[in-house]
């Protein structure tokens, strides 16, 4: 089955602009929310509410602690302004240089059809989790409103987490003095009760908490998947599509004990109050939590900024997510899961080394895998192989354990203007594709405007997006069909200028992956 893309005279609304050109915002309708009354703005049909605090600020004795509830608000909370981004090193946020940052961050946006406030609307719900190797990033990028999904009759929520060693960290000290509370994963505490302040409130901006689909790329998309693997997610959400958003079947990191390279999240945090002259002693969680923000964002200026996916900690996330899924206790809902064909532009013009990726495999092995390509091309191949399309793979093929369907990806469209001058479809290429705002790609290129071909693409990708938040099935009238993941028929939908149902590449690597993951999970234990 293929399709080729058409070059006719398609045009979406909002495409290329950051929001509608329409007359001056006006203030929307009061909504009541379980902390008081907000009000935002509306403008060309759609109603906005910015900077709603979902959680109460984690700041003083509550930096390091699970968030808690929003405080009351007297009077109308007037949500028609971003609130601050969570404190980020700018050196790699540009795109967010200039905007306040502050501790106080824990709050969400909403974005509803204006009519949709009048009542009695139940309107599919996405939630937008934003990526940065939860180190940056925000759900108030400037320029990248959701409107173009909005008109396709949705709610979306875009939301803010604890990011940095704000959002993951762990002490021995501190761990010892909240024996009784989740402990590590921050920013997944944070997404938990963004999700559970949707739930209670999300009907009166015309939502229906029934039908919540989590969405996210890269980091988000890691936080989609571990979502998935968490308890304590059951029932927030009725549907989960991970972009690029797989990462090591084993976990990168513990928060005990070292695994490869990494240092576990406890003995992390060692150095960090080695660095400020903090003893290991009943004072540490005090001082620690009385560190200046900037100290903190300092000190992470001294690494290479990998990313600070979550860990297993024994309560919260209780294994690795391979486990649960393979044991069918992830969510029981429908899963959309992919990569883009070019993961590898996240590596940039370092000179990465085989050696330092393999986590313990022979690199001969892997080097085998890939007849023909020079040693610079095994590196990035291996790299989206190993931390991308082999996770993905697996995860969507693990579905059926739990009774409910998947479907796989590949996203290889790169853009007419771009076409033949880049080696594929780079890490994040696809999200103006999936929000169908193309004026997106302004965040990572400045080329020519979309192309006929490049709109064409987005109206694809959105209505599959669109028809999985509406239908829990990405198929609908108008698209290529998606069948659903098998994987014992191992094929997923190659999103290219030609969209084509194929088997994934590198099958080789593939298939070697598969078995080390079946020997780690028959072999390795669940650890803390």
């Amino acid at each position: 089955m293929k399709t080729r893309l058409r070059h006719g005279l398609f045009t979406l609304l909002c495409l290329a602009v950051a929001g509608p050109l329409f007359a001056a915002p006006s203030a929307t309708p009061t909504v009541s929310t379980t902390e008081g009354p907000v009000s935002g703005l509306q403008q060309g049909g759609i109603a906005a509410f910015r900077g709603i605090p979902y959680a109460d600020a984690p700041v003083g004795a509550w930096r390091w602690r699970a968030p808690r509830p929003a405080p009351a608000h007297a009077g109308t909370l007037h949500a028609d302004s971003f609130a601050a981004v969570c404190p980020q090193t700018r050196r790699v946020s540009p795109e967010l240089a200039g905007l306040p940052m502050a501790e106080d961050c824990l709050h969400l946006n909403i974005y509803t059809p204006s009519v949709a406030l009048e009542g009695n609307s139940k309107l599919p719900v996405m939630v937008w989790i934003h990526g940065g190797s939860f180190r940056w990033g925000a759900g108030s990028w400037p320029g990248s409103e959701p409107y173009a999904l909005v008109y396709k009759d949705l709610v979306v929520v875009t939301i803010n987490y604890r990011l940095g060693r704000l959002g993951l960290f762990a002490h021995p000290a501190l761990s010892a003095s909240m024996a009784d509370e989740p402990i590590a994963n921050y920013a997944l505490m944070d997404q938990l009760a963004a999700l559970r302040w949707v739930q209670a409130n999300i009907a009166a901006f015309g939502g229906d908490p029934q039908r919540v689909t989590i969405f996210g790329q890269s980091a988000g998309g890691i936080s989609v998947s571990t979502l998935m693997a968490v308890p304590s997610a059951r029932g927030l959400f009725s549907g989960a599509i991970a972009q690029s958003g797989a990462a090591r079947i084993e976990g990168d990191r513990r928060l005990r004990g070292q695994v490869g390279p990494y240092p576990s999240l406890e003995d992390d945090g060692l150095q960090v109050a080695k660095h400020f002259g903090i003893a290991n002693d009943a004072d540490a969680p005090a001082k620690l939590r009385a560190l200046g923000v900037d100290d903190l964002l300092a000190y992470s200026e001294r690494e290479v900024p990998n990313s600070m996916n979550p860990v297993v900690d024994g309560r919260l996330l209780p294994t690795d997510i391979s486990r649960i899924f393979r044991s069918g206790r992830q969510q029981p809902v429908p899963f959309i899961t992919g990569t883009t064909d070019f993961e590898a532009s996240l590596l940039g013009p370092y000179p990465f080394k085989l050696g330092d990726m393999t986590f313990g495999t022979d690199p001969d092995k892997v080097r085998a895998l890939y007849p023909g390509l020079g040693e610079a091309a095994i590196v990035k191949a291996w790299f989206q192989d190993f931390l991308f399309r082999g996770p993905a793979r697996f995860l969507a093929g693990e579905m059926a354990r739990a009774g409910q369907p998947a479907w796989l990806y590949d996203f290889a469209y790169v853009d007419e203007a771009r076409r033949g001058k880049v080696p594929g479809a780079a890490h994040s290429d696809d999200v103006a594709y999936a929000f169908g705002d193309l004026g997106m790609r302004r965040r990572w290129h400045a080329e020519t405007p979309p192309t006929a071909a490049d709109r064409e693409m987005a109206r694809i990708v959105t209505g599959y997006w669109v028809n999985f938040a509406k239908h829990r099935d990405p198929n609908g009238p108008g698209l290529p069909h998606w069948p659903r993941y098998d994987k014992q028929d191992d094929r997923l939908l190659d999103l290219a200028e030609q969209i084509d149902v194929n088997r994934p590449s590198s099958q080789a690597a593939l298939r070697f992956l598969n078995e080390g993951y079946e020997a780690a999970l028959a072999a390795s234990p669940d650890h803390p």
